[in-house]
């Protein structure tokens, strides 16, 4: 049977390399090689929605790297722990879209235990159709929501307090 992201447009974004940036002690870039030849972890079948629903694709396998191993290689357990917990960090995607995590849910919780960059999908490595390095957490209730494609960059930073 076709897949039907095999005649998905292509997106305008694209990306098979990844930059940890921001309040790391190590910020590097990891390229297509490198992330390909990290262990990783699956999923799947799975079918994504956004948070109203709506459906937006099925999936019948992943694989992927941990954003806490990327994460682990830019030296975020080296931090203090009072520091680290109040971490805040975005996974960028090309168009412009973030997605957000808490050092606690990454940590702390099983969100983390499903917060991955997707290296391959239905088989295919880096998928044109889907912008190459997704962003999939897996343990979200919906997971359209946080979900990006064509993922550049994950920014670590201080929470900082608006003004009251």
């Amino acid at each position: 049977m076709p897949n039907p992201s095999d005649h998905a447009p292509h997106p305008a974004h694209f990306s098979d390399s990844i930059e940890l940036a921001g309040a790391l002690p190590h910020c590097r870039h990891i390229g297509r090689g490198e992330l390909l030849a990290m262990p990783t972890t699956a999923g799947g079948p799975l079918v994504v929605e956004c948070y109203s629903g709506r459906h937006i694709r099925r999936v019948s396998r992943l694989r992927g790297v941990l954003v806490t191993d990327l994460l682990d290689l830019a030296g975020m357990p080296t931090l203090p722990r009072s520091q680290a917990k109040q971490m805040v960090i975005a996974v960028q995607a090309g168009d412009g879209y973030a997605c957000l995590f808490s050092w606690h849910e990454l940590y702390n919780s099983p969100i983390g235990e499903g917060a991955m960059l997707v290296v391959e999908q239905d088989g295919v490595q880096l998928p044109a159709a889907a912008g190459g390095l997704q962003l999939m957490s897996l343990r979200d209730r919906r997971l359209g929501p946080r979900q990006a494609i064509a993922v550049q960059r994950i920014s670590v930073w201080p929470w900082q307090r608006g003004a009251a």
